[in-house]
């Protein structure tokens, strides 16, 4: 009839499946980006060289030497910084102070050989190209535990051995990180670290942190040699787990080039 105006039949229905269509596709396509860059972040991660641009813990760093030349520049007996508070005053202390001085001796040797270790080790490994970026600084993440109990706490850890590198691939510092914080209750914490200025054992300098308690650094040489003894094996004993990393990482990377074309003769 005329002035009437009449609609198509299902127009409106028509243009709102259109709309609908256009709105799944693109959510699809999101879907698709975003399931990529998962994929893809992890690869990225591995990259040691991505790693040497991170920001070094202030924590972890080397910036005292001139006070570890001081600490040093000293009266030595038979090598060793040996301050009288040390030790008691009991009949037998002549036999056990020599006795404790050549065990002292002997584990700031097997230091000394760790560290040989470690320098020969890195510079295998960082002869490889996926470990280039690693000349200068290296960290090995010793432990990473997401949850154990503590002296009654509910805590995750972490333990990390931060090295620094001469220019010829001397070690020049070693810093040992341990962290502890509770699972339940994140305000209860530590933090200690322990630094190691090569070739300054005897000295190692003693940080620690907790929510409660901050202290001034010490230094190992004012302790009682029996707690000497155990800082000693202590550092000795992550020394050859991080000798042990280093080889897995070799082990690792000579592993996946071998089997990089593998692939392709799987006809």
């Amino acid at each position: 009839m005329p002035g009437c105006i009449y609609s198509q039949p299902g127009g409106a229905e028509a243009s709102i499946g259109r709309t609908r269509m256009k709105r799944t596709l693109l959510y699809s396509i999101s879907a698709a980006l975003l399931f990529t860059s998962a994929l893809l972040a992890p690869t990225f991660a591995e990259d040691p060289a991505e790693e040497e641009k991170k920001e070094i813990d202030p924590m972890r760093t080397c910036d005292d030497r001139s006070k570890q030349d001081a600490l040093n520049n000293v009266q030595k007996e038979e090598g060793l910084i040996l301050g009288e508070q040390s030790w008691g005053n009991n009949p037998q202390e002549s036999q056990y102070r020599s006795e404790v001085t050549r065990l002292l001796k002997l584990e700031i040797e097997n230091v000394g050989k760790a560290v040989e270790d470690i320098e020969a080790k890195h510079k295998e490994l960082i002869r490889l190209d996926r470990f280039s970026g690693l000349t200068t600084y290296q960290e090995i993440v010793l432990e990473d535990n997401p949850g154990s109990w503590r002296n009654g706490i509910f805590v995750n850890s972490k333990k990390v051995l931060a090295m620094h590198y001469g220019p010829n691939g001397e070690l020049k510092c070693l810093v040992l990180d341990s962290m502890e914080r509770g699972v339940y209750n994140t305000s209860l914490w530590t933090r200690k670290v322990l630094k190691m200025y090569y070739p300054y054992i005897q000295t190692m300098e003693l940080i620690t942190r907790k929510q409660h308690y901050n202290p001034d650094p010490e230094t190992l040489e004012k302790m009682s040699p029996e707690v000497q003894l155990q800082a000693f094996r202590l550092v000795f004993s992550n020394l050859r787990t991080a000798l042990y990393s280093m080889d897995m990482m070799i082990a690792a990377y000579y592993d996946r080039r071998n089997k990089r074309n593998e692939w392709q003769i799987d006809l």
